[in-house]
């Protein structure tokens, strides 16, 4: 929702069926809980790793740097 409300494309890759992209992205972040966010090559954690960025006022500068 917050990805939403500040314009920003993202693509949602569904693991829950898909052990091979599940499999991915635990190696890429080191987690299996889902979601996981990444921006770029950055991986920012979970909805309240995003949302932390966000109050942290840092998330804007990160997707800034996306572009």
């Amino acid at each position: 929702m917050l990805l939403d409300q500040k314009d920003v494309t993202y693509q949602e890759i569904k693991v829950d069926n898909q052990p091979s992209k599940r499999a991915e992205m635990t190696k890429l972040s080191g987690r299996t809980s889902v979601p996981q966010i990444f921006i770029g090559n950055t991986h920012v954690g979970g909805c309240d790793d995003l949302y932390a960025l966000e109050r942290q006022g840092q998330l804007d500068t990160l997707l800034s740097q996306q572009d």
